[in-house]
């Protein structure tokens, strides 16, 4: 299956997404459609059957114009936006002048010729409007109406600006009845205002925009002695890049030089600064707090973490959530209800007051104040601010839904090693049974195996020193056990007592790493780890909030339940990932709402087995794979951020439905009642748009680890 970014810089609503869904859906082999209307991007699920250009060509024989994400420039779309808002405003400036002499002659008395040249004057002024201001609004509504029954919200904006400049221009030519040419240039000054603001505020939104634009442009690589600058785009791996002093590292590779100093906080969110040591591994985004240093690139930029990351969060910000679909369909049917009324509208004051004129400016009232804006974009608007505000967290969500399905999670099941504990292990002691097997020695040969193990407690072994090299054939990993291989014609293994040694177990022993040969004991590693400073405030935070955490645990019984006294919390030890999956199912059949958080090849049944599932950045692929949830770093704390921040998403979701709902249900039949002027509906419909994108800000406002303001107080 492959996944097609699209940005489609004119899709404005609810009833756009509806019309390129409905005409994706005629496309032989697509899978799956995911729009959001906030980003304007779409993300289709598709086989090989078709391709990406059979995509683009369909979403613009729907009447949009789709561009590759990546490609679309929000820079020039804000400046041509700027530009026709710019003519709108000096039209406006002339036309409302002109306006005001003829709102005083008709008091006062004009003669003809007077009326009839400010009229012209007016005219003159506010064709540039129509025919270049106003484009986006015409062509947009055109091509909604050009297939499929899904209006988008400017096919009222246009008729209303249509039919108010044609009636204009009809009274202007006969020199009979009223014009408005005020209410047309305001209208269009007025609504593109609010898209512009809109913009500004949803490229706010935009994480891969945040991610990718602060990174450097250019690197400075060492190539046959000399050091060249070339573009980060031309970067291969094997690559040696010097980063100075106060720079960022422009791709992901591996420490050359002895130690540097990095902040990771773009990545992780953290902003205590990591110090690495030789061949340790760097990632592009982060930021040389130290000397500067020689770097091996290991990856071409668009292989990056970063970019990886900002792929993830890209396709779970376009994925649509259930609680968006609601607003979709209510959005979808809201047009031609708004048609149908400003038909009513105008037979009903046509009828009543016999007056043309003002059964027009009602329904033009009507069409303008009734747009459904502030519905469709309370909840995208939110959620997507809430997928940028976790990303700054160290939290990438990989599906749409994790935010609704957060706020049901009422258990939370962890590993120990390297979540709630430190995930650098050491070796306290070594203890070597054979006189012939030095301590050297024997740590080499550890080291040797435990370099194919993703365990945590791999890296301490890792980390040492060796004077001998041990050539190893054969080698496996034994999930759950330990690493086993061939060293000439014997075999060794490395692990638990009960893999190592074919033991079972739960003495202090057990608590030790051992190393056989041939079956017979060969070393034991006495291994430790420290529980994680902020691992105690994680899970009392977490309590508060009502979700227990569990310790589930491949780990003794003794190491397990000590771990588990010190944070408070329950724990499951020795458990299999067959145990692991049961423990979710026999919770779920309980009625609670699980969450897992797992690292290994072996939690991979458990998370995918679990209502939500979370895994690190670190993880493997597979692991990755059936996470809806990414932690840019090990500490559990980015989790309660998670809990919190879909709280506070879910209060400002509810505050932007109830905001739009009561807005078009006083304002129309205020409109309809011909109880509020043409330019009065210009300005509501706009603001309520605006004030639902602001309110989604102040997801993004938040200091780490807290609500936005008010939304604490909502919760408590």
């Amino acid at each position: 299956m492959t996944i097609s970014t699209i940005s489609v810089s004119d899709m404005h609503c609810a009833a756009c997404a509806s019309k390129i869904r409905s005409a994706l859906a005629g496309l032989q082999d697509v899978r799956a459609t995911h729009i959001n209307p906030v980003r304007r991007q779409v993300l289709v699920e598709h086989g090989d059957a078709i391709g990406t250009l059979d995509i683009l060509s369909t979403i613009e024989s729907a009447g949009f114009t789709p561009t590759l994400a990546g490609l679309d420039d929000h820079d020039a779309r804000q400046r041509s936006l700027l530009k026709r808002l710019g003519v709108a405003g000096l039209a406006m400036m002339q036309v409302m002048m002109a306006a005001v002499a003829l709102y005083a002659g008709h008091f006062e008395g004009m003669e003809a010729a007077y009326t009839r040249l400010l009229q012209y004057t007016s005219l003159v002024f506010t064709i540039p409007v129509i025919c270049y201001s106003a484009m986006p609004f015409f062509t947009s509504a055109l091509g909604s109406m050009r297939r499929g029954t899904a209006l988008s919200m400017d096919v009222p904006v246009a008729l209303a600006i249509a039919i108010a400049f044609a009636t204009s221009l009809y009274h202007t030519l006969t020199g009979t009845g009223e014009v408005y040419y005020d209410s047309v240039v305001m209208f269009t000054f007025l609504l593109l205002g609010a898209r512009y603001i809109g913009n500004r505020l949803q490229h706010r939104f935009d994480m891969t925009s945040h991610l990718l634009s602060a990174l450097p442009r250019t690197a400075t690589v060492e190539r046959q002695e000399n050091r060249i600058s070339v573009p980060v785009s031309a970067l291969v791996a094997g690559d040696m890049i010097w980063v100075s002093e106060g720079a960022q590292v422009p791709v992901d590779g591996e420490l050359d030089t002895q130690t540097a100093a990095l902040d990771e906080a773009l990545l992780t969110g953290e902003s205590d600064w990591v110090h690495k040591t030789a061949h340790d591994s760097i990632f592009a985004g982060t930021l040389n707090r130290g000397a500067a240093f020689r770097m091996r690139a290991s990856r071409a930029f668009d292989q990056s973490r970063i970019a990886d990351i900002a792929q993830l969060a890209d396709q779970a910000a376009v994925k649509d959530a259930p609680i968006t679909r609601l607003t979709d369909r209510v959005a979808g049917v809201f047009i031609p209800a708004v048609l149908g009324l400003a038909a009513f509208t105008f037979l009903a004051w046509q009828i009543l007051s016999a007056s043309p004129e003002r059964a027009l400016v009602a329904a033009l009232t009507v069409l303008v104040v009734s747009c459904p804006c502030a519905l469709s974009l309370a909840t995208p608007a939110a959620l997507t601010a809430a997928m940028t505000r976790l990303r700054q967290l160290g939290v990438v969500l990989t599906r749409g839904d994790a935010l609704e399905r957060a706020l049901q999670v009422d258990r939370i099941y962890v590993d120990k090693t390297g979540t709630l504990t430190d995930d650098r292990p050491r070796i306290t002691s070594v203890t070597c049974f054979e006189p012939a097997w030095p301590e050297a020695d024997c740590l080499g040969l550890a080291a040797a195996l435990q370099r194919y193990s993703s365990h945590p407690y791999a890296r301490a072994f890792q980390a040492v020193a060796t004077v001998r090299t041990f050539e190893l054939t054969n080698v496996t990993t034994v999930t759950g056990g330990g690493v086993a291989g061939s060293l000439s014609a014997h075999q060794v293994r490395i692990g638990s007592a009960a893999f190592a040694l074919d033991a079972d177990t739960e003495d202090a022993a057990d608590q030790a790493v051992f190393l056989s040969l041939d079956g017979a004991p060969l070393a034991r590693f006495d291994m430790t780890n420290r529980i994680r400073p902020d691992a105690a405030a994680a899970v009392d935070a977490l309590k508060q909030r009502g979700i227990e955490p569990v310790m589930l645990s491949g780990d003794s019984t003794e190491r397990c339940a000590e771990t588990a006294r010190d944070l408070g919390i329950g724990f499951l030890a020795r458990q299999t990932p067959e145990a692991k999956l049961a423990a979710i199912r026999a919770d779920q059949a309980a009625g609670r709402t699980v969450l897992m958080l797992g690292d290994g090849i072996n939690d991979v049944p458990v998370l995918a087995g679990a209502d939500l599932s979370a895994a690190v950045v670190e993880a493997s692929e597979l692991v990755k794979s059936k996470a809806d949830v990414l932690l840019l770093s090990r500490r559990l704390a980015p989790l309660v951020d998670l809990f919190r921040v879909a709280a506070a998403t879910r209060h400002i979701t509810h505050q932007n439905l109830i905001w739009a709902a009561l807005y078009n249900l006083t304002a129309i039949p205020v409109a309809a009642l011909g109880l509020m002027p043409p330019w009065l509906a210009a300005l509501g419909m706009a603001s309520s748009s605006i004030l639902v994108m602001l309110n989604a800000t102040r997801l993004l406002a938040a200091a780490p680890g807290t609500a936005p303001d008010g939304v604490a107080e909502m919760e408590a």
